[in-house]
């Protein structure tokens, strides 16, 4: 295929992903009641235009296919759930390939003087202009993901220590339910103090907020591990299940935070879950030593 075919077909690829950007940040501007929220997301939905029309030089009038209006209506339908910057940072994961493909473009000696430079700038735009807007949109959940992470990771692993503790002084499963249920209660209410006290000392939150959203999650998280337990189920298949669930909110939630702090998320997953497997290890070990020495088992 002769090089400015290719160019051709390359753009019309290019085109139809910057234009898909900037319909779907404009429909979620026309949905967002904060205008500082809206107004960023509307110059985002320009830049990406511009980008389009650009390469629409090379490629003629393109438009998205039924396929591509689907899936514009299910991000638009994330992002309602699972929030703008999540959707568009998750959006963005191949930006580092549109990138490199872009500066290939750049040195193939196909453009002339006037759109090398332009192109440069959308280069410029893809790494580091659109990151940066993105991460000034002001939403509730990316706010506090902080007391998020604290409420859950710590009732996790609390919890999986005080269930593995009983596994090794009792043999019921209603009892070792019971027990993390008191344990999971009165340790939200003292993880909500704590986060209010701490967020006292820190600029630009709301120690009320950040009290709440952490003992909701500390409590939603305790209500979900014990719910095995307080069913009946034997002893062990309890534990299993209470840890399954574990590792899939764990995993549900190190995915989200890695996709908006911009982290590796299988690093962030490994090292969460072999921490619970080592506070499990301890828990199980120290409920046998009190086994052992005081010879008491209910």
């Amino acid at each position: 295929m002769p090089q400015e075919n290719l160019l051709v077909s390359k753009a019309r690829l290019y085109a139809l992903d910057e234009l898909f950007d900037s319909l779907l940040y404009a429909e979620m501007a026309k949905r967002e009641k904060n205008p500082a929220n809206r107004e960023l997301l509307e110059k985002m939905s320009e830049q990406e235009h511009s980008h389009y029309l650009f390469w629409k030089k090379f490629s003629g009038e393109v438009s998205l296919a039924p396929r591509d209006q689907a899936r514009l209506r299910l991000l638009l339908i994330a992002s309602r759930f699972l929030g703008k910057v999540f959707t568009i940072k998750y959006l963005e994961r191949h930006e580092g390939d549109v990138v490199k493909e872009y500066r290939e473009v750049l040195e193939s000696g196909l453009l002339g003087e006037g759109d090398r430079k332009i192109l440069e700038n959308i280069i410029r735009d893809e790494e580091e202009h659109e990151s940066a807007l993105t991460n000034q949109l002001e939403e509730f959940t990316v706010r506090h993901l902080g007391a998020i992470a604290l409420g859950m990771s710590d009732a996790i692993i609390e919890l999986s220590g005080v269930h593995a503790g009983f596994l090794g002084y009792t043999a019921s499963s209603v009892t070792t339910g019971i027990a993390g249920l008191i344990v999971g209660v009165s340790a939200s209410m003292s993880m909500a103090a704590a986060a209010y006290l701490q967020s006292k000392q820190e600029r630009g939150k709301s120690p009320g907020t950040t009290a709440v959203v952490t003992g909701v999650m500390y409590m939603l998280t305790v209500i979900l591990l014990t719910a095995p337990f307080l069913a009946g189920l034997p002893l062990l298949q309890a534990l299993i299940t209470s840890l399954i669930l574990a590792f899939i909110v764990l995993a549900a939630f190190s995915f989200y935070s890695a996709v908006v702090m911009d982290r590796a998320f299988l690093k962030d997953y490994a090292e969460n879950v072999g921490l619970i497997f080592l506070v499990v290890i301890i828990g199980y070990l120290f409920g046998e030593l009190v086994k052992g020495l005081t010879g008491v088992a209910p």
